[in-house]
Parts: structure tokens; C-alpha cells; sequence
């Protein structure tokens, strides 16, 4: 596809000879300094490549600690064996409509324990903690599991949305681990770093990518590549054309930017995308996913009854908190209102264990009278009286003894909301949901005060899931199907990861997808594969 005459592309810049200031060489050019960018750029320096290594920020650049594991040292450790790579693929596949590429996924499976046990080694000596609900020793961060041990209730096979418990948390946050990667891959002496130095063009002789042209205080710095260029510049979500273009739902959802450049702008504006659609490279087709979790209140996303602001319910509430967004991206204001009951500790640890969604009640006096995290909260899937209490002072949470006097504080049509809530009430008794097909286990009525509700607005937008046409190689094509040699993608620029919509499924599949096609895309770039 031409894409030459959209709004979003813009015109490749024309620089002149006599613009650059400095020229540089190495083996792999890598265009981008987060996680995927990182990860290429260490595994190339540790097999034996020079490397030049391009950011348009600061520093290196991460967020967030959600990894999925599958098959890594942790997995033995935390007793999560026996992991079916193959059914979790094929569970992807489902959740994503078949429009992901499959072998990209496969490869993912296949290296992702091996990866992340890489990723940790130039930090050893991080603490391990047994459970999710360990204290962790005073220091700079430290791996936790999620969700272990697991609810008693909790049954996978039995999840209409399956959700595989591989995820390792590094806590508070995988910035040091990042950065002592990067510090690691700088110590070979094989490794060249430009810093507030953005990617502006590739370099094609002969239809081949040869290198790339940044741009940086002090000029424009050509970077040559004789083995190949590895582009990690990430996502599109602050480009709103792009958005307009190709997330057309999403322009006005509410964005969590994390990486900003020198001038304090958001970071991630779609330029390797850009770069690669100027040399004719092909944008996937399927639907770009969204990422956009919606977290819910203290009670979780999914599994309690939902509300529209006209009163009505919309959806099957029993779904992962991405879904639960987008259903409430659907809606014309974008609002929705949570109904729970005073019964919430016999809901909670029924309740699907979505991305911060609530599965597990504990009393106040847990936190003083046993070894528990004191800092659990919603996203370490905990709830108890005290955050209950938390919430309602702060007002993200109303609270009545009065059903009636609850709707009345939302705003939502008296009558109709009533009605509503003991239709659905009736449903609960009766077992079944012939209106939406809500599961039995989580037809949790709302009859037993006292009664809260909370506010559910748009999901924050994270990252926007599409990129350039790619395969299990790391390898980029153009638009008549052919490779683009020279060119390799990692990370948010590339295509194929994900469709449709970011899936639940693996929890820190994102994190873990960067690091394994880094390394993919470095030996990929050397003929390692």
C-alpha cells in the first residue's frame, strides 16, 4: 500500500551532505533505547558486533515490571512447571481473531524463560520473593510473583478468557535492571551511545538499508551499518494523526505517557514507523490493538454489575479489564457505573483474575498480625476492609446502607437503575444471564448493604499495538511482500504481535515480546538465525 498521500506520514526529510556533522560506523545501528532497543543492542555486543545505539530521550528508557516468564529459572522456583507453550499460543491466536502472526508468537513462547533469565543476569543478587504477598527486603527492587499461591477458586480451564499465571514482577520497577543491562553492554567497549539523538531517515543503496541519518544538538550524525539497522523506536500513541489513522477510537482516550525527550514531550511519535513507510516498508494490515487497561476500582473490573449512565446494563461484566474498556469505550459518554454489595468477600476471590482485578480478601488485622506486604493494593489483585475504607474517604468510591440513596449520589436515572439492578438481581438467584451469558460463579447479586459504586471513565491508553510487517526473524517487508535487507524491527515498531486487541492472557507478554525480538533482531541483523 502507498501510503504516500495520508496526513499521517508527512514527507521524508530531505539533509544534504553538507548538514552532517559527524559520521560514525559500526556492525548494527540500533534506532531506539528502551527495553527491545537495549536488549538488541547487548546481545549484538556480546556476539562480538560493534554497535551504535540512537535515543531520542535522555537515558535509557523503561517502565513498569511485568514480564512473563514462561519457562525461566523462576518458573522452577515459584512451582510453576509444566507450562503447554503450544496451548498458550493457540490461546493468543483466539484472542487476537487470528490476525496476529502466529510464528512471531511461537518464537516468543519458545524464548521468553530464556530471555528474561539473560535480561537478569547483570543483577544477580536480586532478592526473589516466595509469594505475592511477601515482604520484600529494603532495597532497590526485587522479582515477585504474581498471583501466587492462586486462589482456591480459581480454575483456568474453566475461563472463558484464560489468563496464564507466568508473570514475574520486578518491583517497583525494571529501570535498574534496564540500565545495568545497558551498563553491561557498554563495558565491552563495543557499544556506542547518542543520547537526545532521534532517528530522522534510513539510508537505502542498492534497495538494501545501510544505515540512518539522527539528529542531535550539534548537527546531523550519519550512522553507517554493515551488518544491518535494528529499529526499536516504539509506539505511535502521541502522533494523533497516526491515531486518526489507525486507532481511530482511541484519539480522545486518556494517554499514560512515560518516556519524554529533552523538551519534555512525549517520546513515542511513531518516527520508526515513519522511516520505514518512507523506504516503502508495509504497515501490518490486521486491526491495530490498543493498549488500554482499565484497572477498575478496589473491587477489580471485572465480575461485579455494570451500569450506563442511562441505567441500563451493557455487557457481560465477566471479562479482563482490557475488554471490560473497550466496552466501555463503546458507550456514548465512555462512563459506567461498578455496583458491589456488602457480600464482596464472598465475591472477590471468585472474581476473574484480570489485569488488576480484585482475588483476594484479606482482613485489616493480616497486614499487622502476618508477614505481608504492607503496599498491596488493586494491582496486587488485594482487597480488605481498610482500602475499602481508603477509597470511600477519598471519594473514588460511594458508599450507602440505602440502595436507592447509592443511585441517587451517581447521577444514574433512579427508576431505571433500579429496576435494572433487581433485574439482574433475579438473574442471580435464578442461576443464569439470558441477557448477557454471564458465568453462574459470578453472578454476584447486589441486595446485602452496605451498597458502593464507583466510577468507571475510559481506560488509560499505554501503548498503541502496530507496527511495520515483520516475522519471527525480525525482518521487514515492503509493500510487495518482499524482505527489506538491511532492516530489522524490535519492540512497539513491529508488526504482527499483536491485532485487534492487547490480550490478558500472558500477563507482561509486552515487556516480554521486547526482549525477546531485541535479541531476535541482533541475531537475526549478524546471521545468527
Amino acid at each position: 500500500m502507498n501510503y504516500s498521500s495520508e496526513e499521517w506520514l508527512g514527507s521524508e526529510p530531505d539533509i544534504s551532505e553538507g548538514a552532517i556533522s559527524e559520521t560514525v560506523s559500526a556492525d548494527i545501528v540500533v534506532l531506539g533505547g528502551g527495553l527491545a532497543g537495549v536488549s538488541a543492542a547487548r546481545q549484538a555486543v556480546e556476539l562480538g558486533a560493534t554497535v551504535a545505539l540512537f535515543e531520542k530521550c535522555e537515558r535509557v528508557q523503561a517502565r513498569s515490571g511485568d514480564f512473563a516468564v514462561m519457562d525461566s529459572k523462576l518458573t522452577s522456583a515459584w512451582g510453576r512447571g509444566n507450562i503447554d507453550k503450544a496451548e498458550i499460543v493457540s490461546e493468543l491466536m483466539r484472542d487476537m481473531a487470528y490476525k496476529a502472526d502466529q510464528d512471531i508468537l511461537r518464537r516468543w513462547a519458545e524464548e521468553a524463560g530464556k530471555a528474561f533469565d539473560w535480561y537478569m543476569d547483570p543483577v544477580q543478587d536480586i532478592p526473589v520473593l516466595e509469594s505475592t504477598f511477601a515482604v520484600p527486603p529494603k532495597c532497590q527492587c526485587w522479582l515477585q510473583p504474581r498471583r501466587l499461591p492462586l486462589p482456591e477458586a480459581f480454575d483456568n480451564k474453566s475461563e472463558s478468557y484464560k489468563c496464564y499465571q507466568v508473570t514475574a514482577w520486578v518491583r517497583p520497577t525494571h529501570i535498574p535492571v534496564l540500565r545495568a543491562n545497558y551498563e553491561k553492554a557498554l563495558a565491552t567497549g563495543r557499544l556506542k551511545a547518542f543520547f537526545s539523538t532521534p532517528g530522522r531517515k534510513l539510508i537505502v543503496s542498492n534497495s538494501q538499508v545501510i544505515g540512518a541519518i539522527c539528529e542531535s544538538d550539534h548537527g546531523y550524525v550519519k550512522a553507517i551499518a554493515s551488518k544491518g539497522v535494528i529499529l526499536a523506536t516504539g509506539d505511535y500513541m502521541s502522533d494523533k494523526a497516526m491515531l486518526k489513522r489507525f486507532l481511530p477510537g482511541y484519539v480522545d482516550t486518556p494517554k499514560l505517557w512515560t518516556s519524554f525527550d529533552k523538551s519534555k514531550n512525549p517520546s513515542n511519535t511513531g518516527d520508526g514507523h515513519k522511516m520505514g513507510a518512507w523506504i516503502g516498508a508495509r504497515i501490518q494490515d490486521s486491526p491495530h490493538a490498543s493498549c488500554a487497561h482499565h484497572m477498575g476500582s478496589v473491587f477489580g473490573c471485572g465480575g461485579f454489575l455494570l451500569l450506563n449512565s442511562f441505567g441500563r446494563r451493557f455487557a457481560n461484566e465477566d471479562a479482563p479489564g482490557q475488554q471490560i474498556g473497550s466496552q466501555i469505550e463503546g458507550l456514548p459518554d465512555k462512563t459506567a457505573w461498578q455496583f458491589v454489595d456488602g457480600s464482596w468477600r464472598s465475591w472477590v476471590e471468585l472474581n476473574y483474575a484480570s489485569h488488576g482485578g480484585v482475588c483476594y480478601a484479606l482482613e485489616d488485622e493480616d497486614f499487622l498480625s502476618k508477614p505481608i506486604y504492607k503496599n498491596l493494593s488493586t494491582i496486587d489483585n488485594v482487597v480488605s476492609p481498610a482500602i475499602i475504607a481508603k477509597a470511600v474517604k477519598s471519594g473514588v468510591l460511594l458508599r450507602s446502607d440505602s440502595l436507592e440513596d447509592l443511585i441517587r449520589l451517581t447521577g444514574l436515572p433512579e427508576s431505571t437503575a433500579l429496576e435494572e439492578i433487581n433485574r439482574y438481581n433475579s438473574w442471580c438467584q435464578q442461576g443464569s444471564d439470558p441477557d448477557f451469558g454471564k458465568q453462574a460463579k459470578r453472578l454476584f447479586p447486589v441486595l446485602t448493604p452496605p451498597f458502593y459504586a464507583a466510577k468507571f471513565r475510559p481506560a488509560e491508553m499505554i501503548a498503541a499495538m502496530g507496527g511495520l510487517q515483520s516475522d519471527s526473524r525480525s525482518q521487514c517487508y515492503d509493500n510487495s511482500g518482499k524482505v527489506i535487507p538491511g532492516l530489522f524491527l524490535a519492540g512497539n515498531v513491529q508488526g504482527g504481535r499483536f491485532a485487534v486487541d492487547y490480550p490478558l492472557t500472558v500477563p507482561g507478554i509486552s515487556h516480554s515480546m521486547a526482549l525477546v525480538y531485541g535479541r531476535v533482531a541482533a541475531r537475526s541483523a549478524l546471521g545468527e538465525i
